[in-house]
């Protein structure tokens, strides 16, 4: 998903004009005041960018609109602009239009016009719709169940940078549900996952290292990435923390640049 900074300051948008959010020597303003104003500025801003054509201001004001941000929805307005950015190239329009379709969100849900969108999104390697796909494939609901092709499209997501198709993977090569079992590839898929922000990945890593499945035993550093997955709100952390590791002792996950897994 889509951070509301992220989508208020894009690459694009950052390179038209430069700002921050004012300090409280700026201005006397209590605090959301001065995010509101700052909120509104951003906003001008990205309206003005957007009337002029570009794309970039384009999507981050059609997301916004949308309800992506979790703000209110002018979901005609960003029908609107989400089409002229695709119409531009940008493969993530293509995307939240189809998001917008599946949900009925401002629109007739419309499944097939969906998957079509999805599907010109993935063409433009948009990872989220290469992941969205791959996942339809493997639950076989929208789309035909095809894993073969599901995987496929998983791991150019992944390639692309998807930390949700990376974990994806983890698990269906732990599991072994809709392939064969691989824990090597479910090690290296979930230790890509974990230099992100996905909750779940450091907790299978740390079950993975405790259990010495895939790699080398190692308790310490499993419950290193138990502590990381509990500081990042997995529920079943605690439980495992309780179970493996020992009260004492402060253990930390190992730092993330340390090099990434082989796949």
């Amino acid at each position: 998903m889509i951070r509301l900074s992220a989508l208020l300051m894009p690459a694009a948008l950052c390179a038209a004009a430069s700002f921050a959010l004012p300090s409280a020597a700026d201005t006397e303003l209590p605090v959301p005041h001065r995010v509101n104003a700052q909120l509104e500025s951003s906003l001008d801003l990205l309206e003005s960018l957007a009337k002029d054509g570009d794309s970039g201001a384009q999507l981050t004001l059609g997301q916004y609109l949308s309800g992506t941000a979790k703000t209110g929805a002018d979901y005609e307005r960003a029908r609107k602009l989400l089409e002229s950015a695709a119409a531009q190239g940008k493969g993530e329009a293509y995307t939240e239009l189809a998001r917008m379709y599946l949900e009925g969100r401002g629109v007739q849900k419309d499944t097939g016009k969906a998957v079509s969108l999805l599907e010109s999104a993935a063409a433009k390697n948009d990872p989220e719709a290469l992941y969205t796909i791959g996942m339809m494939r493997i639950e076989g609901k929208v789309l035909k169940k095809d894993p073969e092709s599901g995987i496929r499209k998983l791991e150019r997501a992944g390639k692309l940078g998807s930390e949700d198709a990376f974990l994806a993977l983890g698990r269906i090569y732990e599991e072994g549900k809709v392939t064969r079992k691989n824990p090597e590839k479910a090690f290296a898929n979930y230790l890509s996952a974990s230099y992100g922000e996905r909750r779940d990945a450091p907790y299978h890593l740390g079950l993975l290292y405790i259990t010495g499945t895939s790699t080398e035993k190692d308790t310490d550093t499993g419950c290193g990435y138990l502590e990381d997955a509990l500081e990042h709100g997995n529920p079943l952390a605690l439980e495992a923390l309780r179970k493996y590791c020992p009260p004492e002792g402060s253990l930390q996950a190992p730092a993330k640049n340390e090099g990434k897994a082989k796949r």
